[in-house]
């Protein structure tokens, strides 16, 4: 009989769209074309990876990862993964039998970079994501039907990620805590499906289209990079963005050779950067200055920058590298941003760009190998 005072049942929305099958062919990927893939992924930083490893074969000849055994007092490998097993509450392996038959266990993992928290910061110049995937059957059957995911953030490559992992018990429904970067996880997802070709949630793709940064580099990327990386505008950019990409895709060699050549006291290498990346920048809007500087140093450099006079408040006996947080909050008053090219020494490379210039900026360079930073 029918109630009008029964209350209804709540829909359940998910605010992602992870599911098993979308992991799982993945991987199956990885197992019959390719075990390593990266990509470029739009907002992230230097490449994504989605990786096969087999545990043990993948660790067993790596000191570091060995060293992760003794320190927690596993005899093997297969007791770890037991250890990761209990977080997740999955029937445990039968060490023993898989010891006796060198069974291998498939393990997927996920890595990808971001923006650094306040606290990171400090240290490193991004963050890094590490998402693991196993794959389990759940119920009775004898077929893989699920996966169990966890998450672990730092630089640690070891085993000892996976190790301190955390379980997420529901991925398309995850603490605020961790909320950013599965929302990440889902762009490289979609990412590696335009990589690979392999079709997944539809959820998924749709919702980043443009996930995948292309690595053809073309010439409206260096006109564009000329105008993002330049506070004032370049007159001959059309002429300069065609000479840097037709220098791009010479001969890398026969490129510094010339430069060297040319150049008598300058040394130049193949650092993995464009060569002429620093050409980039207008020497107006460019300043090389040493590792230690004072602050009216820096309201010197950035006032020559902008062509009128520039100060900032910061607190005193406070130089060099920690004098960054100051300069950037009275920058961004006015919609700027002081950035970096790396110098690959103990030196800056100062240029300043437009706020709104700053996502698109590191893309290009992740891209063209440039070299480009935020200042912290």
């Amino acid at each position: 009989m029918w109630n009008p005072f029964r209350k209804k049942k709540k829909i359940k929305h998910n605010k992602y769209n992870f599911d098993f099958e979308s992991f799982y062919k993945l991987f199956m990927y990885l197992q019959e074309e390719n075990s390593y893939v990266e990509t470029l992924v739009e907002g992230q930083h230097k490449v994504a990876e989605m990786i096969w490893y087999e545990i043990p074969n993948s660790y067993q000849d790596s000191e570091t990862d060995l060293n992760v055994l003794k320190k927690n007092g596993f005899s093997n490998f297969y007791e770890l993964l037991n250890k990761v097993h209990e977080k997740a509450e999955i029937g445990l392996i039968n060490t023993e039998e898989w010891l006796k038959n060198d069974g291998q266990y498939n393990l997927m993992q996920f890595n990808f970079r971001t923006d650094p928290s306040e606290e990171e910061q400090s240290y490193f110049k991004s963050a890094l994501h590490k998402f693991y995937v196993l794959f389990v059957i759940v119920g009775d059957g004898e077929e893989i039907n699920a996966y169990r995911i966890f998450y672990k953030r730092g630089m640690d490559y070891s085993i000892a990620g996976l190790l301190d992992s955390t379980d997420i018990v529901d991925l398309n429904n995850p603490d605020s805590e961790i909320e950013p970067a599965i929302a990440e996880l889902e762009k490289v997802l979609a990412a590696m499906s335009q990589e690979t070709g392999v079709e997944i949630n539809k959820g998924i793709t749709d919702k980043y289209p443009n996930a995948r940064v292309s690595r053809e580099i073309t010439l409206q990327d260096f006109k564009d990079v000329l105008d993002l990386a330049n506070y004032w505008e370049i007159e001959d950019l059309e002429e300069k963005a065609q000479y840097l990409y037709e220098q791009n895709y010479r001969d890398k060699n026969e490129l510094i050779a010339e430069l060297e050549e040319k150049n008598e006291d300058w040394e130049y290498y193949d650092d993995g950067y464009f060569p002429l990346r620093f050409e980039i920048i207008h020497e107006d809007n460019y300043w090389y200055s040493d590792w230690k500087f004072d602050p009216e140093d820096i309201e010197g450099i950035i006032g020559s920058f902008l062509d009128e006079s520039w100060n900032f408040n910061y607190p005193e006996e406070t130089y060099s590298h920690d004098l960054f947080p100051y300069i950037q909050k009275a920058l961004a008053e006015r919609d700027l941003e002081l950035m970096n090219m790396n110098t690959l020494g103990d030196s800056y490379g100062f240029f300043l760009v437009k706020k709104e210039n700053v996502a698109p900026l590191l893309s290009l360079s992740a891209k063209m190998a440039l070299g480009i930073e935020q200042l912290r």
